[in-house]
C-alpha cells in the first residue's frame, strides 16, 4: 500500500519598494520546503530569515561549514537564479524572504510548496 503526503502552498507578495516578505507561516514542520522565485531583473540576491516565533525577531539563516574549521556561511540564493524552484532545508514554522535589491517597478510573488 502506499502513501501520498499531503502538500501545502503558499503565495506571498514583495511589494514594490521593499526588500523583505510579510512573514510566511506555515503552520508546521515539513519533510521539503520549495521556494518558487519569479523572473526578476538581475542584481537581486535572495535570503531567508527564519523565526521561532511569528511576531519574533527574524535572523537570516545560515549553511554549517563545510570542514571543521570553516565558519557558517549565509544562505544565499543569487540573483541569477530566477523563475525557478529552490530547494529550501530548515526547520522553522516562521519565514520571510530578504531580497538584496528593493523592487522598483514592480512587485514579485513568490510561491511556497511544503510536503509533509
Amino acid at each position: 500500500m502506499s502513501y501520498i503526503s499531503p502538500v501545502k502552498a503558499f503565495t506571498k507578495t514583495i511589494t514594490t519598494g521593499s526588500t523583505e516578505s510579510d512573514v510566511i507561516a506555515i503552520g508546521g514542520g515539513y519533510e521539503k520546503i520549495l521556494l518558487g522565485i519569479p523572473t526578476m531583473t538581475s542584481g537581486c540576491d535572495h535570503y531567508i530569515k527564519v523565526s521561532d516565533t511569528e511576531d519574533g525577531t527574524f535572523r537570516r539563516l545560515y549553511h554549517p561549514g563545510y570542514v571543521d574549521t570553516a565558519k557558517p556561511v549565509v544562505m544565499n540564493i543569487d540573483s541569477s537564479v530566477t523563475n525557478c524552484y529552490v530547494p529550501l532545508n530548515f526547520a522553522a514554522e516562521y519565514f520571510k524572504i530578504e531580497v538584496s535589491t528593493a523592487a522598483s517597478d514592480t512587485s514579485h510573488t513568490y510561491k511556497v510548496i511544503c510536503k509533509a
